[in-house]
């Protein structure tokens, strides 16, 4: 092998080739690799902050319609709880107020038929004292009518 004049010029252009490249070219090169790296680290740091505040929302979400839906229950549940009292307290009532209707009804029918009664008496008081104003042809008096009455009574 034969070391010439071209040889060692290349070796030397070869050289400060590498030696330019290393001094203007490879820093700035190797600086926005870096810049780079450090925007993907950051890009994939800020995609897992992503997914956790996303994990984390949905177990929020979770937890509030768990939430909501008890609460949901629970107004039905005392919803269903006020109509079954509106309902008995309205029962209650409308027993009390039959049984009220029945106590008028049976006190009316009791002195409707006390009066009736008494009506019957009079009636019938009236009756024996014409019937026996014919048999003895004399006018009773108040006092013998009264006394009579009560005869009449006593005896029924």
């Amino acid at each position: 092998m034969d070391i010439n004049a071209t040889l060692i010029a290349q070796a030397i252009v070869f050289t400060a080739f590498v030696a330019i490249c290393w001094k203007f070219i490879y820093p700035p090169m190797l600086s926005m690799m870096h810049e780079r790296e450090q925007r993907i680290a950051e890009g994939l740091e800020a995609a897992k902050k992503a997914d956790d505040s996303l994990e984390e929302a949905k177990l929020m979400y979770n937890k509030e319609l768990s939430k909501a839906k008890k609460e949901a229950a629970e107004i039905i549940e005392k919803a269903n709880s006020r109509a079954s009292q509106i309902v008995s307290n309205a029962k209650t009532k409308a027993e009390e107020e039959a049984e009220k209707i029945m106590t008028s009804a049976n006190t009316t029918i009791e002195s409707e038929t006390n009066r009736a009664k008494e009506e019957l008496r009079q009636q019938m008081s009236d009756i024996i004292i014409d019937t026996t104003k014919k048999i003895l042809d004399e006018e009773i008096s108040a006092e013998k009518h009264d006394d009579l009455l009560k005869k009449a009574a006593q005896d029924l």
